[in-house]
């Protein structure tokens, strides 16, 4: 059931969804303190393997030293080369690309190549910078913030989940990311409503609007779910009970989860799908994404539950991707509507989860209405 019966109002203006002062202030109150998801403890499973990754202009370099896993500042401390500029790959140190200066895994120079020309050495002021770096599962989450809550605190509840949805027996097994020529709170809006009517839609939710009663919202300061209870007996949850005993499982629970911690990162959850995903603002007017989606694989071996597995994983990716593209095909233009709205706009009850979240941005970030600078 839905938490408010009326109509809501909307808490920020049109102003706050392309103004620079606005996304300043995001930056600095929202994201610098947030837990980031960044990637998969798979990605770098072996002892010297590294990814880097750019969160809001800071360049992270991201390494498994012994199968502790470390981030840092992808930036040399003898002149501010970056250490790598490989998107990912394996090496046995930490080693500026520039001059070969080598550190340790707690950031201290370990070698400097023609040494003596740098007596008296300030090993001190040398140090990579590093950042508070956890997983749950198989995610990794990085936070540019020194100090800050833990990341089982952050994610709550809702930290036990992933824990367990997000490694055996799912499997990732999609992998994408997309940008968005419009400011981040537009594709957040879009996915945390249940007003999906099927006109951006219109193959893949024709027939599927469900009604209040299947639905539970619960909203809080610092997150907001959906709870949608399936038919069981459905002819598709007929077919997925089918396919779960052939994976071996029999433990369905026929309910659909959508869970957004704030600010940014959304986990589904179902049964047979598992799906982490992030909205990253690039400007004020500009957002990228990105997707970790994980299929049941099950705990069967054999040539059956392979091909199961597989077809399983393919008909998620295909139907995801098929409706972020849908999404995503109108955000462009809702950006240039707002930028030239003069309506202060309005949430039904079926949006109410998008009426929380700017509560939390305005909370955060402060209520008044800005002007573009």
């Amino acid at each position: 059931m839905f938490i408010h019966k009326e109509q809501l109002e909307y808490l920020l203006s049109p102003e706050q969804y392309w103004s620079q002062q606005q996304y300043d202030r995001e930056i600095g109150h929202l994201f610098q303190p947030a837990w980031h998801l960044v990637g998969l403890k798979t990605e770098i499973a072996n002892c010297g393997d590294f990814k880097t990754i750019d969160l809001f202009g800071t360049p992270l370099l991201i390494r498994n030293h012994q199968d502790e896993l470390r981030a840092y500042l992808n930036v040399c401390a003898h002149r501010h080369c970056m250490l790598t500029d490989l998107a990912q790959g394996n090496c046995p140190t930490i080693r500026c690309q520039y001059h070969g200066w080598e550190y340790q895994s707690d950031g201290r120079v370990s070698r400097v190549p023609d040494g003596g020309c740098f007596k008296p050495f300030d090993r001190e002021n040398s140090t990579l910078v590093s950042y508070p770096l956890e997983t749950c599962g198989d995610l990794m989450f990085v936070r540019l913030s020194a100090n800050g809550v833990s990341l089982r605190d952050y994610l709550g509840h809702f930290y036990d989940i992933v824990d367990c949805r997000f490694q055996h027996p799912w499997q990732n097994n999609w992998h994408w990311q997309k940008t968005f020529e419009c400011n981040w709170k537009i594709p957040v809006e879009n996915t945390v409503e249940t007003y999906h009517l099927p006109y951006v839609h219109e193959k893949t939710f024709q027939g599927l609007y469900p009604t209040e009663e299947a639905q539970d919202h619960d909203l809080s300061q610092r997150h907001s779910t959906l709870r949608y209870r399936l038919d069981p007996n459905h002819s598709m949850m007929r077919l997925q009970d089918r396919v779960m005993k052939l994976l071996g499982r029999t433990d369905s629970d026929y309910e659909y989860v959508h869970h957004h911690v704030y600010p940014h990162i959304v986990f589904t959850t179902s049964d047979l799908f598992s799906h982490a995903q992030v909205y990253l603002p690039t400007s004020p007017t500009t957002a990228r994404t990105e997707i970790w989606m994980f299929a049941l694989r099950g705990d069967k071996t054999g040539i059956i539950a392979r091909t199961v597995a597989k077809l399983v994983a393919r008909y998620g990716r295909k139907g995801n991707e098929t409706v972020q593209t849908e999404d995503a095909s109108v955000f462009s233009d809702q950006q240039r509507g707002i930028q030239n709205s003069r309506h202060p706009g309005c949430i039904g009850t079926r949006e109410e989860r998008i009426y929380a979240f700017q509560q939390f941005i305005r909370n955060s970030c402060g209520a008044a209405k800005l002007k573009a600078s």
